[in-house]
């Protein structure tokens, strides 16, 4: 891409969105979770804070800050202070406060300055004030005509108020005179020089703008070139803007690009060359080696960090502007190297290689070598951090010992910095682990998983969190260590196999574990009580109720269920189940206690039919159709929403069981009512088993059936049959299905 065309791409890349980036490698995440979700080199260890908007986000236009939003409060504080200084105590800090930055002080300012014009009385909270005080005089003065200009100033000509005009109001030429006039015979500096930015100010948002170049440089060379005086820089680059003198325009916000840290995302945000020749044209007004630099610097946020710093590199090597491009260009390889899978360490490996060309690298190593640069600690650890990219392991640690010997000013978090990337330079060496090469990580481990804090997001630990996981895992079953595999990197289907269940256990028991083990042990979302009840659960879907006791009482067992799992009505209505009152509350393990109860006693032949009408509707709540859910719900099987993973679906929703028993419970009926019941319940279990499999199982299946009922097996016997039986009547009224297969 030309930069003739990528100029001319600038606004419309600034008029949308960054696209979201996914992430699936062993360093990524399926979904955005934050700016270390793919990267580890954290650029507020390196750069400047006045940087900070513009260092490398794949999410936004702006890091952490989205959009500049901060144009009506960015000086809010240093005003305030500003003022409360000059006043030293005339006027309360509370005070000032408001009449700078309150609307609802409109109304006090109106009544100050009639009050200082025409010694009229004061507003009842600012009675005792001493309008006769010269700064408390010119502070009133400057408030009035401040107010007035804000008015237009803050006014946006989008406004979502259909009711207001869209176009803004604008500052009258009257106005303006009257400060013009105030600021001459000012003799005061501070005065003069607030009464010089609103004329400035007033102009911009009156209908002569061209009083904005033409006052700027008749009087620019009396005032101090401070934040007010870059303020006003950037009206005259808005000014030749919208004059169409893009040249001009974007020169001049370089310089305050330059001049003014606390401008940097207005002048960025407000650089626009058009055309390659606009740009040309800035860099032939530059007068300096500095301003040729800031104008690349502010280029390459938009285009190609390395070219920019080349560039800046020639002019001047220790200009700071390079620090933040430099960390551009090293988050922008990381996020490239998330964007693709990759399955394998050798085809992860040769990724790296791929991503970080000997060219990149070249650039990188040769500038931190040669020593000239003003900051060698970000210089020498970025070298060391791309070396590991281009798999040159021995040369990043040459590099990472140069940089912690070049910083001249150690935190914990620059410290945190290079010990982070010192871990990942050792993790890629590895190719096979045993127990001395897990004794040697196990402390850095320790540390990047469980001493790191949370609370602060600002340094960039998860992305390596969850690669160091993944790529000592996919060594480990290199290995065919399923067991260390799984505890590094959980596997969803792992313990769909039973026997990595007894494996995992045996782990988890295993006495005197290393310190390794304890720490994988530690950072595993699993514990054994897990395993028991997932074991107990599976169990119990079986049928194998006197195991699923024995490994639910050993897993604590005691999740409540929500509704009364032995009801079974003709309408399944779980909201309902759940809200009736229950004299008896269920967990997982009383649950399967009383089912084991009543099976024994229809072995035994006691009151077979109710025991096993019990029975079945237990083992039919149980499933994905009944009012038990929660007795599936865990830390392995996780299915709490509508829609049921394959690995459990043949779990989940099976209603065998519970047909097993309805059946029972028919050849075990004394009467015809009783027997009614059983093939509706039959029937519903039919019903239950064609949505699981036509609906519920099919992942192209979106929206309401196609067919919502059949006439079930158990529908046919019910009218056949028992139609004279009152449940059949409620049926009739109850289950809309039914009726309409009855002809009701």
């Amino acid at each position: 891409m030309t930069m003739k065309t990528s100029l001319k791409k600038l606004l419309v890349l600034f008029s949308f969105s960054i696209l979201l980036t996914t992430s699936v490698i062993f360093a990524c995440a399926d979904w955005y979770m934050g700016y270390d979700s793919d990267s580890s080199f954290t650029p507020e260890v390196f750069a400047d804070e006045s940087y900070s908007p513009l260092f490398y986000s794949s999410q936004e236009p702006f890091y952490r800050v989205n959009y500049d939003t901060e144009h009506r409060s960015r000086f809010n504080n240093d005003i305030t202070a500003d003022w409360s200084a000059y006043l030293n105590g005339k006027i309360s800090t509370e005070d000032v406060k408001y009449l700078l930055l309150d609307e609802n002080a409109n109304a006090d300012i109106d009544l100050l300055f009639k009050a200082v014009q025409a010694k009229k009385g004061l507003p009842a909270r600012f009675a005792s004030l001493n309008i006769a005080d010269d700064k408390v005089k010119s502070f009133i003065n400057f408030l009035h005509f401040a107010k007035v200009i804000e008015a237009c100033s803050m006014r946006s000509p989008y406004s979502w108020d259909y009711e207001e005009s869209t176009t803004p109001p604008q500052v009258a030429q009257k106005t303006i005179d009257e400060i013009t006039k105030l600021y001459s015979l000012a003799k005061d500096p501070f005065i003069k020089n607030r009464l010089w930015f609103q004329v400035m100010k007033g102009s911009f948002y009156s209908g002569n703008t061209k009083n904005v170049i033409d006052f700027f440089d008749k009087t620019k060379s009396s005032e101090p070139e401070n934040v007010l005086y870059y303020r006003a820089l950037s009206y005259v680059a808005g000014v030749h803007y919208s004059q169409k003198r893009y040249g001009m325009s974007n020169y001049l916000y370089s310089v305050v690009f330059d001049k003014c840290p606390e401008l940097r995302i207005v002048a960025t945000y407000n650089f626009h060359p058009i055309e390659n020749s606009d740009y040309q044209e800035s860099l032939a007004l530059a007068k300096t080696p500095e301003e040729k630099a800031a104008l690349w610097a502010i280029l390459g946020f938009y285009l190609d960090p390395k070219q920019s710093i080349q560039e800046i590199y020639k002019l001047n090597p220790k200009s700071a502007h390079i620090d933040y491009l430099l960390t551009r260009f090293v988050n922008i390889k990381e996020v490239d190297l998330s964007e693709d899978q990759y399955t394998s360490l050798a085809q992860y490996r040769a990724a790296m290689k791929k991503l970080v060309t000997a060219e990149d690298l070249q650039f990188v190593t040769s500038i931190a070598k040669d020593n000239k640069i003003g900051n060698p600690f970000l210089w020498n650890t970025a070298a060391g951090y791309l070396s590991i990219y281009a798999g040159k392991n021995d040369d990043a640690t040459q590099f990472f010992d140069k940089a912690l010997k070049a910083n001249a000013s150690p935190s914990e978090m620059s410290n945190q910095q290079i010990r982070l990337l010192r871990l990942i330079n050792t993790l890629t060496t590895i190719n096979k682990l045993d127990s001395k090469i897990e004794g040697k990580l196990v402390a850095d481990l320790t540390w990047l998983y469980n001493e790191l804090s949370d609370d602060d997001d600002t340094f960039r630990k998860n992305n390596v969190r969850r690669w160091s996981k993944k790529y000592l895992s996919s060594i480990y079953k290199s290995q065919q260590n399923v067991v260390m595999a799984e505890l590094l990197d959980r596997n969803d289907k792992f313990y769909i196999t039973p026997s990595n269940v007894e494996l995992m256990k045996t782990f988890f028991m295993k006495s005197g574990k290393t310190p390794w083990e304890e720490m994988v042990a530690k950072n595993y979302s699993l514990t054994l009580m897990d395993l028991y009840e997932y074991q107990g659960v599976v169990s119990a879907y079986n049928g194998e109720l006197d195991k699923a006791i024995t490994l639910l009482t050993a897993a604590n067992g005691k999740a409540e269920l929500l509704g009364n799992p032995f009801n079974g009505k003709i309408k399944d209505c779980h909201d309902c189940d759940h809200a009736a009152v229950q004299k008896t509350k269920y967990t997982k393990l009383t649950l399967v206690q009383k089912m084991k109860e009543m099976q024994d006693h229809v072995i035994k032949g006691e009151d077979v039919y109710n025991n096993s009408l019990l029975l079945a509707n237990a083992y039919y709540n149980m499933s994905y159709f009944g009012n038990a859910r929660v007795f599936y719900y865990g830390e392995i099987i996780d299915q709490g929403s509508n829609y049921i993973k394959k690995d459990f679906q043949s779990m989940l929703f099976s209603c065998s069981k519970a047909k097993e028993f309805y059946q029972k419970a028919f050849d075990a009926a004394a009467n015809d009512e009783q027997k009614a019941k059983c093939v509706y319940m039959m029937a519903k279990c039919e019903r239950n088993e064609f949505y699981a499999r036509e609906y519920h199982g099919n992942d192209e299946f979106y929206g309401e059936p196609d067919v919502a009922f059949l006439a079930w097996d158990g529908f046919r016997k019910l009218k056949s049959n028992y139609a004279h039986t009152k449940y059949y009547k409620d049926v009739i009224n109850e289950c809309g299905y039914f009726g309409k297969y009855a002809g009701n």
